[in-house]
Parts: structure tokens; C-alpha cells; sequence
């Protein structure tokens, strides 16, 4: 099989670039935002011979976004030499770095900063790059048709987009195929369903410059394009925390929160969004000073849904400009999220037995996960209740783990109640933690009674943490914008000793 595949790319090598060499690939910048993690391509764009460096920020060819900041004769030799030498040294490997959605990445960057690249090449130089950039088109092709639905990325959409525009292929056909992808990656409420906010911008950022290509080729943009752009616009807008972060769930860090701000700020119209009516995702409430984020997500075993934690049940709260519970977060720093940080005990949620509510394996979709997870809203003249369930510790420990959470109207007041419910007679002893993380720079004192804990903020501002049961503090980590920093944990901890468990608490400015 491996041996027919690179036929046939020679095949393509012989053929389809002789008889597209008149193609232009001049003027196609259509990039909106700039998702480059420039911090660590800085880190190895100097190097003699990086282009050999096997990392998806060098096979996405992201560093080109680099060189063209870098600019002058540096920048575009730099830009050159390494596509020639990374080409001449993956061009006849099958898989990886011709896997995931590299291919169109790489295809994309070389468009996009194509002008720019053959600003001062030769003849022979800019024939070598156009031919570099049609074997990408055809194998971008290639890919797409074998690809599964719930494996084609944006990415891939702009790629194979701009591939059959600039070849004249037919498209009429593949318009209809978008809009079942777009489907298939877009819940019901407009979030992308990573449930990760930075992949759900540039997935909107991705049919902003989708639409884009599709005007300049004069082809009409389907109403599913238009209208998934305004509601992702209206979902984005409501995901931030009183402080102007965004939770950090399923990966999500603030590395580019400027630039989806910036994102939100351009649109002319925006519609605020509730929860109401939705059943799965992360669920929010929010006031003038409060915002809470519930973590009441269906883990699958889909392609899109690989990077999910096993923070099923977890929630982030902001109160008056600041946010203090959170989640451990997540970094890009070393190219890729620590697969601790995914884990169940880095969420301020309930867990049992020091084990993960779903089963992580990096790179890949949760193996195991909670089959059930369900989420309930209402609300009344008093108050908003979000309640959520899941069944991830059903086969394990015979339990199900329910947790209602409730805001006061009108006040700086977040209720608790979590419950460890056994389904069988034989009851099984289990230990349970639930985690809340602190941000850092918080100041806690405990009371006599050990059951509340007074915490003082960044901004001096009082609350009291309460609990049914004497609570312990633990240290802790967030994660954030590429830097780690120590903070604490409140924990209540105990034992299953009954059918059913009960554990109350409350955070309550004063």
C-alpha cells in the first residue's frame, strides 16, 4: 500500500506539475488573526539546519509567519532554504508529517506568505517553490477524500478551498460537503466542540477567511458559512471571566486572549447569549459582577474531541474584576499540553480515588469516559440552578457523582451541594477529593472550627469559603500564558462509607 501511494505522489511529481506550471499563487493573503506561537519558534528558527527538527511548529511551516516579521534578505532566505530543505527531506514519507492536518498548514503558510518568499528569488528559485506548493494541493486532495468527516479540520476546509479555486475544479459539488463539516464540529449552542475557546477562535477565524476566499474567487458563500460566523461570534462573546480571561478548560490558555478580543471587537453586531435549552457543553452563568463556567461536556471518542480533559464536572468562578476558583490551565510552551494537566485532580471537580473520571491517552480521544452526562438548568425569581451528572465511576466504583450548583440573584453568592451516589447494595468504600484551585496571590485564614476559611484577593476583596465538613488546603499550580505559577487548593476529603454522600459549601463575599 505504502509503495502505490508514493507512485502515485510521483506520479503527480511527473504530471499534474508540468501541466499547472502557469499557475499564479500571487496576491492570496486572506489571514485574519495570527495564531503563531512565536515564543517558541524563536526558540528554534536560529538553528543551522532546523527545518530537520521533527516538530509540528516546524512541519506547519508557522515559522514563515516568523520570517516575513523578520523581514529584509534574512527573513526571505531563511524562508526559502527551509521549505526547499524540508521538502527535499519529507516529500516521499507517507505518514507523519503528512498526517492531522500539517499538509493544509503548511500549504496555507505558503500561499499566504508567498509574495513575500519570492520577493527577490530567481526563476529557477520560484519554479521550485510552485512546484513545492502544487504537490501540496494534490496531496491536500488526496487526503480530503480519504479523510473522515469529524477528521477534517478548518485548516483542511481553507486548504482544499483554495486548492480546487486556483486549479479551476469543479466546486459546486464540494459546497454541500462544507457545510456537513461545519455541522459536525459546531454544536447546536455555536461552540466548537473542542470546548476549548482559543480552537473555537480559530475555527471562527478560519470561516471568516474562508468567506473571504470564496469573494475574491467571485463564488457564492453558502448561508451556513454567514450564519455560523454570527453565532460563534455571539457564543464567543459570553466566554470570558469578570476579569477579561478566559476558563481554562480542555486545554484553553490566555496566550491569545488579545487576539480573540480583538476578534469580538471588530463585529458590528453582537447578540448575548444564554444557556438556556442546551444540554451539553460548558455551561455559564453571568451578572454585572459574577461569571460561573460548568464543565457538563460529553466526552466521545471523535477525532475533535482528543485534547478533552477528564475534568467532567469542574467549574471556574470570577466575582467583581477577579477570577478565584480555577483550573490548573494548560501550555504551549514545550509545543504540546502536558497530559497532567488534563488529568481529572487539575479541575475543581469531584474525584474519587485519585482516579480520572475518563482516560487519557495522548494524542488520541479518551479510551474510557463517562457515558451519561447529563445537565439540568433553572431558574426563578431567587435564584439559577445548574445541576450536572455523570457516570464515569460507575464501572470502576459503582457510583455516580451529581453536582448542583446555585446563583444568587442579586448577591456575591455561589452554593454547592455534591453527591457520591452508590448504585448497587454493596456498597464500596472509596476515597473522594473535591478540588477547588485558587488563583494565585490569594490569602487564606482558617476559622476555629476549621470548616470555613476566610480568603482575601489580589484586590483586597473578602470572601469565606464554608463547608459541612472540616476542609484541608493543598498546594497547587496554574498554568497559564506559558508560565507556571505556585498557588493552593481547597479540598474537602472523606470516605464513601454510605449509599449516598453529601458534601455542602458555599463561597460568600463579605
Amino acid at each position: 500500500m505504502n509503495t502505490l501511494i508514493k507512485v502515485f505522489f510521483v506520479f503527480i511529481g511527473l504530471r499534474f506539475l508540468k501541466k499547472n506550471k502557469d499557475l499564479s499563487f500571487n496576491n492570496l493573503n486572506f489571514k485574519k488573526l495570527d495564531f503563531s506561537n512565536y515564543k517558541l519558534i524563536r526558540s528554534f528558527i536560529f538553528k543551522k539546519n532546523f527545518h530537520e527538527i521533527n516538530s509540528k511548529y516546524v512541519n506547519n511551516f508557522d515559522f514563515l509567519n516568523f520570517s516575513e516579521i523578520l523581514g529584509g534578505k534574512i527573513g526571505i532566505s531563511l524562508s526559502r532554504q527551509s521549505i526547499f530543505g524540508w521538502h527535499q527531506l519529507n516529500k516521499n514519507k507517507i505518514f507523519y508529517p503528512w498526517s492531522e492536518d500539517l499538509t493544509s498548514k503548511r500549504l496555507i503558510n505558503m500561499i499566504y506568505n508567498y509574495d513575500f518568499i519570492n520577493s527577490s528569488s530567481s526563476i529557477v528559485e520560484k519554479k521550485i517553490l510552485n512546484k513545492i506548493i502544487l504537490y501540496h494541493m494534490h496531496r491536500v486532495l488526496f487526503d480530503f477524500k480519504r479523510k473522515k468527516i469529524d477528521q477534517i479540520s478548518s485548516y483542511d476546509l481553507i486548504a482544499s478551498t483554495l486548492t480546487l479555486l486556483i486549479l479551476k475544479k469543479n466546486y459546486e459539488k464540494y459546497i454541500s460537503y462544507i457545510n456537513q463539516v461545519i455541522d459536525k464540529q459546531i454544536d447546536g449552542f455555536g461552540m466548537h466542540k473542542s470546548y476549548n475557546l482559543v480552537e473555537h477562535t480559530k475555527f471562527l477565524n478560519n470561516l471568516y477567511e474562508l468567506k473571504n476566499i470564496l469573494l475574491y474567487f467571485n463564488t457564492k458563500v453558502p448561508s451556513k458559512i454567514e450564519n455560523k460566523i454570527l453565532i460563534m461570534n455571539s457564543t464567543l462573546n459570553e466566554y470570558f471571566h469578570s476579569d477579561g480571561t478566559i476558563p481554562l478548560f480542555n486545554g484553553g490558555n490566555n496566550n491569545y486572549t488579545h487576539i480573540i478580543q480583538e476578534s469580538i471587537n471588530k463585529e458590528s453586531y453582537m447578540k448575548s447569549r444564554d444557556f438556556k435549552g442546551i444540554n451539553n457543553g460548558i455551561a455559564f452563568f453571568s451578572d454585572k459582577n459574577k461569571k460561573l463556567f460548568f464543565d457538563v461536556v460529553q466526552p466521545n471518542n471523535n477525532s475533535i474531541s482528543k485534547n478533552l480533559s477528564a475534568g467532567t464536572l469542574s467549574i471556574e468562578f470570577s466575582c467583581s474584576g477577579e477570577k478565584i476558583i480555577s483550573n490548573c490551565g494548560a501550555s504551549e510552551s514545550l509545543g504540546k499540553n502536558p497530559e497532567y494537566l488534563r488529568y481529572s485532580a487539575a479541575h475543581s471537580t469531584i474525584i474519587l480515588q485519585n482516579t480520572n473520571i475518563s482516560e487519557i491517552k495522548e494524542g488520541n480521544p479518551h479510551i474510557k469516559y463517562p457515558q451519561s452526562v447529563t445537565f439540568e438548568l433553572n431558574n426563578d425569581d431567587k435564584k439559577y440552578v445548574y445541576e450536572g451528572s455523570h457516570n464515569g465511576y460507575q464501572k470502576k466504583f459503582s457510583k455516580i457523582v451529581k453536582r448542583k450548583v446555585t446563583n444568587i440573584k442579586g448577591s456575591d453568592i455561589l452554593v454547592g451541594e455534591d453527591s457520591i451516589l452508590s448504585i448497587t447494595k454493596n456498597n464500596l468504600k472509596v476515597i473522594y477529593h473535591i478540588r477547588f484551585h485558587l488563583v494565585s496571590g490569594i490569602v487564606f485564614n482558617f476559622t476555629n472550627n476549621r470548616k470555613n476559611i476566610i480568603l482575601r484577593t489580589k484586590f483586597n476583596n473578602m470572601w469565606i469559603f464554608k463547608s459541612d465538613v472540616e476542609l484541608i488546603v493543598e498546594d497547587s499550580i496554574i498554568v497559564d500564558r506559558n508560565t507556571t505559577v505556585e498557588t493552593k487548593q481547597i479540598v474537602i476529603k472523606g470516605i464513601t462509607n454510605k449509599n449516598k454522600v453529601i458534601r455542602k459549601w458555599s463561597l460568600e463575599k463579605i
